[in-house]
């Protein structure tokens, strides 16, 4: 009688033990933790000239350094022109490089969702901004550059092609004298 009643004892604390354990199993416990990893990290310009940059070029992008120009191609879309540049060392200049045009350029639709920054103020640096506000700043400074006929004050950036599509455009500072 004694085995009988430690058997039925054990028994129910193995059915009691299984149903804790199985009811746990059907909670969505680990969406959370999916949902961290699957979350877009801070957008600064740290990770994008970094990681983001690293994966473009590992999934077959292409980078390519120059001056831009943004036109409306209709639809509320854009194509970005980008006239290849490079930047050449030299002891001929103060500040010890000179940028050369490689007379390319090519014009490719720029992606809605693209990742831009921007060099407002040279003491802060690249900042990220908004597509929209990125795009009006572009056409100001183009549309003020040809009325102050300055070549000199061109801006240059590093634009990330992939799929035929302008995916990011980081700008580059340029070293000082």
């Amino acid at each position: 009688m004694m085995k009988k009643r430690q058997f039925t004892l054990l028994m129910v604390l193995v059915l009691l033990f299984c149903s804790l354990t199985l009811s746990s199993c059907g909670q969505n416990s680990g969406d959370e933790e999916l949902m961290d990893e699957l979350a877009e990290p801070e957008i600064t310009v740290k990770y994008l000239s970094g990681e983001y940059a690293d994966q473009i070029l590992k999934d077959g992008g292409e980078k390519v350094l120059g001056t831009i120009s943004i036109d409306e191609a209709g639809n509320g879309d854009y194509d970005l022109t980008v006239n290849s540049m490079v930047i050449v060392e030299s002891s001929i200049t103060d500040e010890g490089y000179y940028v050369a045009d490689k007379n390319l350029s090519e014009t490719v639709p720029l992606d809605s969702e693209a990742r831009v920054t921007y060099i407002k103020n040279k003491k802060k640096g690249p900042q990220v901004m908004d597509l929209n506000k990125f795009i009006a700043q572009v056409q100001d400074d183009a549309a003020s550059q040809d009325k102050a006929g300055n070549s000199e004050e061109e801006k240059l950036y590093d634009v990330y092609i992939i799929g035929g599509s302008a995916l990011m455009i980081l700008a580059r500072e340029l070293p000082d004298a």
